[in-house]
């Protein structure tokens, strides 16, 4: 008796765990993509006959072992970018999985509140409580569950009406109904055909919607106006940048000469951080001879330092130059890596930089104009700002005179991650950029993914990770908006009001029970 007591004290947290598990399996990189369909069944299974307060545990468990498996690469990037030990690195993904987890956390304990009472209520209160939560919760690196069916096209059509949340929701309504059959048909009480049906048919809805608009993106495809966009990728880390500078910026201009004189491309395209530049303005030219004279416009990364408003600044910038050299336009990163980019209150306690000798001092970008190309206009973001839906969007809406980009590129380094599945999870959530606002994505790194992705978030053509390569592909240009770039994360904010509208009458009826 002892020991069934145990074990039945044990089953939740190893469901707990098990969640965890399928949850980063399935997810982009590791790409099980299907286990997302039914990794929560554990965890709501689990939370059966479970008190809130101890449904809650349960929950940042699983979101602990889930985000902790799927980060694990944070050690080295915490080392490699903080110039942090191996131990504070570890140290490090504990935090991020324990403040990541709350996700979890929250949505468990808003569950089973929720369904208390009416356990077929896990159908709508589980998908639309992991919406908002996912919509409010600050993350360091957000990491929508719906990023993992980046494979699938037909289901992830939806995002340019409902964002990556859209595909979010999707994914756990999908977890919900299998597990309310799975506890039917424990129970005895056969298959609840309603539910299943309702299922069926979203997901009939969703196909559909998916088939009609990438005929419609394939259809504008065909007669677009394109771009030939020519990438280098000299798999040179962000060591080299430091080491290695004079090497890394030879093998920049003498790959890309090769590639102008084979595919005699529109724009060149670099990496992140290639060149440092110092500027007294935004405006003159740069010598062709360190941009490789490649009688081609070439778009770069740059550690720019530059006197504004009577003070120097020092920016993670990219700078876009015509065949001559001649600066046409300069964009400067907004959104900053803490620890890496900048250290949070810093500026109060300037201290904290002297602990942290490998950190830098950026000063965050204000900008969100396109960059123009003769008559094309560039949206431009630099490293992870491509997995903010919000910030991206907020570009794409043409900056002060609200001139609309027709494509956009994304400048990256993610060697800080060493070989790890990194890299490939930095490029699922970003292709939903595409979907979200019906554009292109061209996306450069120094040691890969490297890729172009159509308006259907389709990933076109890509290197490898830790490669040497050169690509180069024809890219369309668009015109129009979406839902999505003119409403943005409704669904989102939909979810939390109903989410709290739910847990305060949830909570009331509590007490009124309790009074009685």
């Amino acid at each position: 008796m002892r020991h069934s007591a145990k074990f039945n004290f044990l089953l939740p947290w190893g469901a707990a765990v098990l969640t965890g598990i399928l949850m980063f399996l399935g997810y982009a990189g590791f790409d099980q993509f299907y286990l997302e369909w039914f990794f929560l069944v554990p965890l709501l299974w689990a939370l059966r006959n479970q008190r809130p307060a101890r449904a809650f545990w349960l929950g940042w468990l699983a979101g602990i072992v889930g985000h902790g498996g799927g980060f694990y690469w944070i050690i080295q990037m915490f080392q490699q970018f903080a110039g942090a030990p191996w131990l504070a690195g570890v140290f490090g993904l504990l935090l991020l999985a324990a403040a990541n987890g709350i996700v979890l956390a929250v949505w468990a304990w808003g569950t089973r509140l929720l369904t208390r009472d009416r356990q077929w209520y896990v159908l709508w209160a589980a998908p639309v409580l992991w919406t908002a939560m996912e919509k409010v919760w600050p993350e360091v690196f957000p990491n929508y569950l719906g990023a993992s069916q980046y494979r699938i096209s037909h289901l992830t059509q939806i995002a340019d009406f409902a964002g990556i949340l859209g595909v979010s929701f999707l994914v756990v309504y999908m977890n919900a109904t299998l597990f309310w059959v799975t506890v039917r048909w424990h129970e005895q009480r056969g298959v609840p055909w309603r539910a299943v049906s309702a299922l069926a048919v979203t997901l009939v809805l969703v196909l559909g919607y998916g088939e009609l608009r990438i005929r419609e993106v394939d259809g504008k495809l065909a007669t677009a106006q394109r771009l030939t966009v020519g990438l280098v990728q000299t798999n040179r880390g962000a060591a080299d940048n430091h080491l290695a500078v004079d090497l890394m910026q030879k093998e920049h201009r003498d790959l890309s000469r090769e590639l102008v004189a084979a595919r005699k491309p529109d724009l060149v395209v670099w990496p992140e951080g290639v060149l440092s530049v110092s500027l007294a303005s935004r405006e003159g030219s740069l010598p062709t001879w360190a941009l490789g004279d490649l009688a081609t416009p070439l778009l770069f990364g740059t550690c720019l330092q530059i006197k504004e408003e009577g003070e120097t600044r020092f920016c993670n910038s990219a700078l876009l130059t015509d065949a001559s050299g001649r600066i046409l336009g300069s964009y400067d990163k907004t959104v900053l890596v803490p620890f890496g980019e900048y250290i949070p209150f810093g500026d109060i306690f300037p201290q904290l930089y002297a602990w942290s000798p490998y950190s830098a001092k950026f000063f965050s970008g204000r900008s969100t104009e396109p960059l123009k190309l003769g008559n094309h206009l560039l949206s431009v973001s630099i490293c992870y700002e491509d997995i903010f839906p919000t910030h991206i969007r907020k570009l794409m809406r043409g900056g002060r005179e609200g001139r609309i980009p027709a494509v956009m590129f994304n400048l990256t380094n993610d060697s800080w991650y060493g070989k790890s599945v990194e890299p490939m999870e930095h490029l699922a959530l970003a292709t939903f950029r595409t979907i979200e606002n019906r554009r292109s994505l061209v996306r450069v790194t120094n040691t890969g993914i490297s890729a172009f992705v159509d308006p259907a978030g389709r990933i076109v053509s890509r290197t490898g990770v830790w490669t040497r390569e050169v690509l180069v592909d024809r890219v369309p240009l668009m015109e129009g908006r979406t839902l999505y770039g003119a409403a943005g994360d409704w669904i989102g904010w939909l979810c939390a009001v109903i989410s709290v509208c739910g847990v305060a009458a949830a909570t009331l009826s509590k007490k009124a029970r309790a009074a009685v």
